[in-house]
């Protein structure tokens, strides 16, 4: 680790949707050579191992025929060997449009090690490989039904991934974790009416600080940001998938006029919802 120094945070391309497909060994805008965050997942599908990589400081080796997921915020080094090969896929939180695939990505973090999917699994990988294969092949038609198309491949393709893995509730989870999976929960149920982290806390029966220090190890967050994205995240959902107004967004989402709603959009993304719009509608593989 690079003592004293902030670890660099890097996010998908502007011009891309929040979907995108990669060899794994493609070359990346960025410095991959030191500890690095990502505001994005990342899922490595290892046709051929070699190397190892840190994911939240648990060095893991890199296994042929294997996969492993990186969470947003989470602190990432790969260090391939030359022979590793394979896909990478990369996704925005807006791609995640089933409530209950974020559950069940939120129960997956809290595993011993989340890390893993599977490893040296050569039935496992075909399956998913011909899954991207799919998903590739529908994407790079452009039109917005093969898009359409290629997220519902890659909701499929998280799905069975995550099939399986999760235990159905939060019973094994315990102290700070259960604090955290438990606010994601609350969070899923009333975004859309309560903005206030006071709130939260008097339902969670813990203080301001306590979940401050939780959100901040866990998620790299202060709860006001884990609830403002939250919102951004579906202001985005429903621009991009609903043909919804502004104003009826504003009023979904609990702001109290469509000018407050906009103003939110514009602090959070330097755009007005306008342009937010046109840019989601924009987006490409």
């Amino acid at each position: 680790m690079n003592q004293g120094k902030p670890l660099p945070v890097h996010s998908l391309s502007n011009d891309a949707l929040p979907l995108q497909v990669r060899r794994i060994e493609h070359k990346n805008p960025y410095d991959f050579t030191r500890e690095h965050r990502h505001t994005y997942f990342e899922i490595f599908f290892f046709e051929t191992g070699g190397g190892s990589q840190l994911i939240d400081f648990i060095e893991l080796p890199v296994k042929e025929q294997s996969s492993y997921i990186v969470f947003p915020q989470q602190i990432h080094l790969l260090k391939r060997d030359p022979g590793a090969f394979g896909l990478l896929l990369q996704f925005g939180e807006e791609v995640i449009s089933s409530t209950q695939l974020r559950i069940l990505l939120q129960q997956h973090f809290f595993k011993g090690i989340p890390a893993v999917f599977f490893e040296s699994d050569n039935l496992q990988f075909q399956k998913y490989i011909s899954l991207i294969e799919q998903l590739q092949e529908a994407a790079e038609k452009q039109t917005p039904a093969s898009r359409e198309i290629a997220l519902h491949y890659f909701q499929a393709l998280l799905l069975r991934l995550l099939e399986g893995s999760n235990t159905d509730d939060n019973t094994s989870l315990s102290g700070d974790k259960k604090v955290l999976f438990c606010f994601q929960q609350l969070l899923e149920d009333q975004f859309r009416e309560n903005h206030q982290v006071a709130r939260y806390v008097a339902d969670l029966n813990t203080t301001e600080k306590k979940l401050a220090l939780i959100t901040k190890n866990f998620l790299g967050q202060t709860p006001l940001q884990v609830i403002h994205n939250r919102l951004l995240l579906e202001a985005k959902r429903l621009l991009l998938f609903e043909d919804t107004s502004h104003k009826e967004i504003a009023f979904q989402l609990g702001f109290d006029s469509p000018a407050s709603f906009s103003l939110f959009i514009k602090n959070k993304t330097g755009h007005t919802p306008s342009e937010l719009n046109r840019q989601l509608v924009n987006f490409h593989l």
